[in-house]
């Protein structure tokens, strides 16, 4: 079993704060991409989806409501819980990184996870192992910061300008799409999100660029990413 470090615990210790520190805008644009985007009803309906990092349930929600029979796991007991209490689903205490351990390998159809891996200490290693958990033709589709917007990240952290205080370790388009071929993963759909930050009340504008700008994605602060295992 692994040892967990403190700070990956960061989310469950914000409490309350968490809902509060999040935004609406951002956490919708998320889950209507990597879900109703990406995810058809044929991928999704009456289909095994475990939706790892869950957090407070939104993505499980909405995955629920597409039909899906959905397990949702997190770190933390209070998120998992906070989950359970939203959907009604199945969810339960798991480390990202030991998934194969705690599932079981090729028993899930979709997996769906959303700024999680970037918490870990093993971003790649994370994607390996709901890459493992995945049955072959099953579809994994996933967000992550993208490793440019990293230094204002800090800088805002530092300035005590957001309350999280744990792991970010961001990746980049090119070393995510390494990880996928690695892993046996093809690349079937990409997104980047927001080409500024969401803090700014421009959200219009925002869903604007993000439908209409794809061609700067490489500088869009959120990798949004589909693939599919091979097999």
């Amino acid at each position: 079993m692994r040892t967990i470090g403190e700070k990956e615990y960061s989310h469950e210790l914000l409490g309350d704060r968490f809902q509060s520190a999040l935004s609406d805008h951002d956490t919708r644009r998320r889950v209507e991409v990597l879900v109703d985007e990406f995810l058809t009803d044929e991928m999704i309906g009456g289909k095994r989806v475990l939706d790892v990092g869950c957090g407070l349930g939104f993505f499980s929600e909405r995955l629920v409501q597409r039909g899906a029979h959905v397990t949702a796991c997190d770190i933390g007991p209070g998120l998992v819980q906070r989950t359970r209490q939203r959907v009604g689903c199945e969810a339960v205490v798991a480390d990202a990184l030991t998934l194969e351990e705690r599932f079981g390998s090729g028993v899930f159809d979709v997996v769906v996870s959303s700024e999680c891996i970037e918490h870990t200490p093993d971003p790649a290693g994370c994607v390996a192992q709901m890459a493992r958990v995945l049955r072959p033709g099953g579809r994994l589709s996933f967000s992550t910061p993208n490793q440019v917007w990293a230094p204002v990240v800090r800088l805002a952290t530092r300035l005590k300008l957001r309350p999280f205080n744990g792991l970010e370790n961001f990746s980049s388009w090119g070393n995510l799409r390494r990880t996928l071929a690695d892993q046996g993963l093809v690349l079937e759909q990409e997104k980047g999100l927001h080409l500024f930050p969401f803090q700014l009340p421009l959200h219009g504008l925002s869903t604007w660029c993000d439908n209409h700008l794809q061609a700067l994605r490489g500088v869009m602060i959120n990798i949004c990413l589909l693939c599919r295992k091979a097999g």
